[in-house]
């Protein structure tokens, strides 16, 4: 009886402490804002975690969650205590004590949040519409945090530019109507990358990630939906490809972080006081194709528009990031099986055969695609801007690295290292063509996917050939897939032609190319920019986060959320006589 009065406080007390930390953040001089309260705070949450585990009735999922806070917790009370210890108690101290202990508290209550949202959605029958609600809670929640006093230089910021900048971070877009590198501060750099973060791998993915500790009381229902977020057929480990998911992330980060920081850090023109902390916020912002930097001109700063090396990492991290998870793992796990054959035949004389259809067809879609973008792309930036933007210039490798690299961000991300107000006009449509293609599925970056495009014009020249299915490879494509990305393709167009219009009547005096560029850009998440955004109306501006949220959502996945009947029995076991329809 005991511990279940400590569970109920415990869980009243987790947005109580959500709400300090916001005050606290928000004040500098808030009342309770030291040391001895923050340290205070945190032991007696961990004694009241301590008193719980009591509870030997206490279901074993919400076990695992105390566990894995409770170890939160004491890290942050040994660190600050180590540091004491070895330490003079001086004012430097006293902040990297606040800095850590804050940072442990704020990992506390996503852990709570993470496991309470693992029991909503389980109990809502429609996995859609969690994963729309995800994206729009967080864009609102991070608007909120990017509007303290202590996340911006100047005094106040608009709740509609707050929400423009969580969105756009949320969605991975890159859109901005502030200037990240002089009016935000530290902290809300920091809140920028983090909702860059979580929206580049999707909440529900950290959600699944945290799951794998509470996989005690974990069900099959819940599997079902996980599955449903990572875009993956079978419910089979689901759990485990998320934490692939979340620790390939890390990885590729911490290793972009890496290469980004030696490939600057002899260069003493950077923009930046850290540059480390450089470092990170472009690997993430690279990864998760956001687009979003601490510079004021962005890559097209003086410092690093000359720096290729810098410029080919970027644009590798941009690949990866936007290529789809699902394509990444089962190739590599080609590359691992090629390697282990010719080893053990070299090394051990032992034949080893690789399974069939290692490779599947939807990874082979996707590269194929993506490789055929890259290529043309690079070709075309080269050739239509070489005497323009390209100018600049002078080294021939300089050039493609360039060209390349644009042919990369276009897609995805909303990095530019080119001026894009000299563009030529056939420029600018080729840069919308692809923006509206964008990234791969299940990956961070926008557009209609390159498997929908691949599909389409596929099922097309099948068509004009005269077949009446379409057949790749010696497989036969469904015809759900056809009907879906066609769906997927009028909906886009849809969608973007009616936001053109209402943006050219609330903002009359912009250039109709530089609108359509804009909506292109916000619905493909790609984030390049004519540079009129900071100058639209406020109703263009929230017109632009609703396609920015249908972007990275998914204008299908929207439908379904809001459409989709899930009712047993609701299946349609008949079938109405065919009828035909004049089309040409």
């Amino acid at each position: 009886m005991i511990q279940i009065k400590f569970q109920n406080f415990l869980d009243m007390f987790t947005p109580i402490i959500f709400i300090y930390i916001i005050f606290s953040l928000g004040w500098k001089n808030f009342l309770f804002f030291n040391v001895e309260f923050l340290l205070g705070m945190v032991l007696i949450i961990s004694m009241l975690h301590f008193f719980i585990l009591l509870d030997k009735n206490l279901e074993k999922g919400y076990k695992s969650m105390i566990f894995l806070s409770l170890f939160i917790l004491m890290l942050s009370l040994i660190f600050s205590f180590l540091k004491i210890f070895f330490s003079y108690y001086n004012e430097n101290i006293t902040s990297d004590i606040k800095i850590y202990t804050l940072i442990s508290l704020i990992l506390y209550v996503l852990i709570r949040i993470t496991y309470f949202m693992r029991i909503v959605y389980v109990k809502i029958h429609n996995p859609a519409f969690i994963f729309i609600t995800s994206f729009v809670f967080l864009s609102f929640l991070g608007s909120i945090l990017l509007m303290l006093p202590a996340s911006t230089v100047v005094k106040k910021i608009s709740f509609i530019d707050a929400l423009f900048t969580s969105t756009s971070a949320v969605c991975v877009t890159g859109l901005v109507v502030l200037d990240t590198a002089k009016d935000f501060t530290y902290l809300g750099k920091i809140f920028i990358l983090i909702l860059i973060e979580l929206g580049g791998l999707g909440i529900l993915t950290i959600t699944s990630f945290f799951s794998y500790f509470f996989r005690d009381g974990f069900s099959f229902k819940e599997a079902i939906f996980i599955s449903n977020f990572l875009n993956t057929k079978t419910t089979n480990n689901v759990l485990s490809l998320a934490v692939k998911v979340v620790l390939f992330t890390l990885t590729v980060e911490f290793i972009g972080t890496l290469l980004i920081y030696f490939s600057i850090k002899e260069k003493n023109s950077i923009e930046s006081d850290n540059l480390l902390f450089f470092s990170i916020f472009h690997s993430v912002s690279a990864f998760c194709n956001s687009g979003f930097s601490t510079l004021s001109q962005g890559l097209y700063s003086q410092s690093v528009r000359f720096n290729y090396l810098f410029q080919l990492i970027i644009a590798f991290l941009l690949i990866l990031g936007g290529i789809g998870f699902n394509i990444l793992f089962n190739f590599f796990s080609y590359i691992w099986l090629t390697i282990k054959k010719y080893f053990l035949k070299i090394f051990k004389d032992e034949d080893f055969r690789c399974p069939v259809h290692v490779v599947t067809l939807n990874t082979k879609i996707v590269i194929l695609t993506t490789f055929f973008l890259l290529f043309f792309g690079t070709v075309f930036y080269y050739i239509s801007e070489y005497h323009c933007s390209l100018s600049e210039h002078s080294s021939f490798h300089g050039k493609w690295i360039v060209s390349f690299f644009s042919s990369a961000t276009s897609r995805t991300a909303g990095f530019h290292v080119l001026n894009m107000n000299t563009f030529t006009p056939i420029t600018i449509f080729f840069t919308i063509f692809l923006m509206w293609i964008g990234a791969s599925p299940a990956s961070t970056g926008g557009g209609i996917k390159t498997s929908t495009f691949a599909l389409a014009l596929m099922n097309i020249i099948s068509l004009s050939r005269g077949k009446n299915r379409l057949e790749i490879q010696r497989k036969e494509i469904s015809s759900e897939s056809i009907r879906l990305s066609f769906s997927i393709i009028m909906l886009s167009i849809i969608v973007i032609y009616i936001s053109i219009l209402l943006i050219i009547f609330l903002d009359p005096k912009e250039d109709i190319l530089s609108i359509s560029f804009e909506v292109f850009s916000a619905f493909s998440t790609a984030g390049l920019s004519l540079g009129i955004t900071s100058n639209l109306s406020n109703g263009s501006k929230l017109i632009l986060i609703l396609l920015m949220l249908l972007g990275r959502i998914g204008i299908f996945n929207v439908m379904i959320g809001f459409l989709r009947k899930n009712k047993i029995g609701s299946h349609h076991y008949y079938r109405y006589p065919k009828g035909n329809v004049l089309i040409n």
